[in-house]
């Protein structure tokens, strides 16, 4: 056995005080008075599950309410379970917690770390199954009486190739609508794209052109500072038509001081000073003199511009905009290049659906190799069941549209009265019928199912006598190979109990005032039998 449920303390819940409920590892009925508190335990044990709480739940006059259930577990697949979703637990012991708070609020704990209801749900639907009058209705549902064939034809290995398939065939269809969204999107921006790679294209951004043009503006901005400095030096020599320079005022110098002032040495040292500074000028403007170049300033200071301009519009570097000149011209070759990917994806979408329906079809053909033995097997244990003259017939037809459940489309019907005619069971059985169905397919699969708790409850609503002993008889069987927590009033099903979890209710004076208090007494081996006995006397 994978998992059982070996202990349930209930403190401040409802009726029960302070009570710890041991079970056994077979087939444990809870028997009890009507109101006793039978029921409380199967809320209780839902509530460890992941189901909702109501505060009402808590007793009167204290302030919260504990549930604590200890499952043991020696199994390596339940083990990598809790250890995959971060709930690791030793000693092969796992705990769960739940405290409900008069103000409304709740906690969980699973092994000891505070825990979310849906951890809580996902390991009941994986590991427990609750048989109740909600519950038998899951048994309508299509999905599961697929899963319940399955499970019967043993087709998990298949299953996993085909829901593989599926999914592949998902995925695909789902590239293919978001490449037909992007397209009508990409058609919607196609002028924008064409005018950003113009507009890129137009300078053809590059951080090397860049630069170049950089060291290019430095360099004519230099060579025009010379060229500015060297007019303002020889304006300074050689003067305009409204200024005189330094060589026109030596010469007037000259002319104004003539041999009567100076002497010819003195004259000499004029003509040396003019011949000197011409020198000089000459010189400066040989050394510094600039060649004629085709670098255009102005296209030079344009492109740099434009530099700017792209890079404040983009908010981006240089670099960025070399990526971004690239990305546009992607989304232009996808849109220009389409109608190919979109041709192309739409043939791997027809490859895969192929595979997936293949193995759908060998799925349907394995189901249907096997509907027919599972339906006898249903029949005859809901006719042990005393569902006298019943017939189950699971119908398989094949679809033409492709689901998660592959192309079968199942009905799972039944003739309640012979010669009256097959009908969908959702549409002829009573909550009682749907019960023991239900329970018939738990004792064909209990040996072959991955559920290892089974709880049952209003499992012997409306029969008695053969029947009842039937269906303790068939509670038994599921107890071969699962934990199983039934309620029940009546003796013929309470003697296939290995043990009886007797719930019995109290009035007591506290003080000074009446409470009621539920108690729990455990019964097993010859104190069972008498009990049965007793229970038979009462009824």
């Amino acid at each position: 056995m994978n998992l059982l449920l070996s202990k349930l303390n209930l403190l401040n819940f409802a009726t029960f005080e302070d009570q710890t409920i041991n079970f056994e590892n077979n087939f444990n009925a809870i028997i009890g008075e009507t109101g006793s508190g039978k029921s409380l335990i199967l809320e209780a044990i839902q509530l460890i599950l992941g189901s909702r709480a109501d505060k009402k739940i808590i007793r009167k006059n204290t302030e919260f309410s504990i549930i604590e259930a200890t499952f043991i577990s020696n199994s390596e697949y339940i083990r990598d379970h809790f250890n995959s979703i971060g709930f690791p637990y030793d000693h092969d012991e796992i705990t769960i917690k739940r405290i409900l708070y008069v103000n409304g609020k709740s906690k969980s704990f699973l092994n000891h770390q505070s825990c979310s209801l849906n951890t809580l749900i996902d390991f009941s639907r994986k590991f427990i199954d609750i048989v109740g009058q909600f519950e038998n209705q899951k048994l309508l549902s299509d999905t599961y009486q697929l899963a319940l064939l399955d499970h019967y034809a043993n087709t998990n290995q298949l299953n996993i190739r085909f829901q593989s398939a599926f999914q592949a065939v998902m995925d695909k269809l789902s590239e293919l609508e978001q490449k037909k969204k992007n397209y009508t999107e990409y058609l919607q921006k196609q002028d924008y794209v064409n005018f950003q790679i113009q507009e890129l294209e137009s300078i053809n951004p590059s951080v090397e052109r860049e630069n170049a043009l950089l060291a290019e503006k430095k360099k004519i901005q230099s060579l025009q500072s010379k060229q500015d400095l060297l007019a303002k030096f020889n304006f300074l020599f050689e003067g305009d038509e409204t200024a005189s320079g330094v060589f026109d005022l030596i010469s007037r110098a000259k002319k104004l001081l003539n041999s009567e002032f100076i002497d010819d040495s003195t004259y000499q040292i004029f003509q040396q000073t003019e011949e000197s500074l011409n020198d000089l000028v000459y010189k400066l403007n040989s050394e510094n003199s600039v060649e004629d170049t085709d670098i255009d300033f102005d296209s030079i200071i344009n492109e740099l511009d434009q530099y700017t301009k792209l890079r404040r519009k983009f908010n981006c570097s240089t670099e960025d905009l070399t990526a971004l000149l690239i990305e546009f011209n992607s989304q232009k070759e996808e849109i220009d290049n389409f109608e190919l990917n979109l041709e192309k994806l739409e043939n791997d979408v027809l490859l895969l659906k192929k595979e997936a329906f293949d193995l759908a079809l060998e799925l349907h053909q394995m189901r249907k190799k096997f509907a027919k033995n599972l339906s006898d097997e249903i029949t005859t244990q809901i006719r042990s069941l005393k569902m006298i003259g019943a017939t189950a017939l699971i119908k398989l037809e094949e679809s033409k549209e492709l689901s998660k459940n592959g192309i079968t489309k199942i009905s799972f019907q039944a003739e309640t009265n012979p010669g009256e005619g097959f009908h969908i069971i959702k549409e002829i059985a009573s909550g009682g019928e749907l019960s023991r169905i239900l329970l018939a397919l738990r004792t064909i699969l209990s040996s072959k199912d991955s559920i290892s708790i089974f709880l049952f409850d209003e499992i012997d609503t409306g029969i008695g006598g053969e029947t009842a002993y039937s269906v303790g008889n068939a509670l038994k069987l599921v107890a071969k190979d699962s934990q199983v927590i039934a309620i029940t009033h009546l003796p013929q099903i309470a003697y296939f109990a290995k043990k009886l979890i007797k719930v019995s209710k109290n009035i007591i004076d506290k003080d000074e005032n009446e409470r009621t208090i539920s108690s729990i007494n455990e019964i097993m081996g010859d104190e069972l039998k008498k009990e049965v006995e007793s229970m038979s006397q009462i009824h």
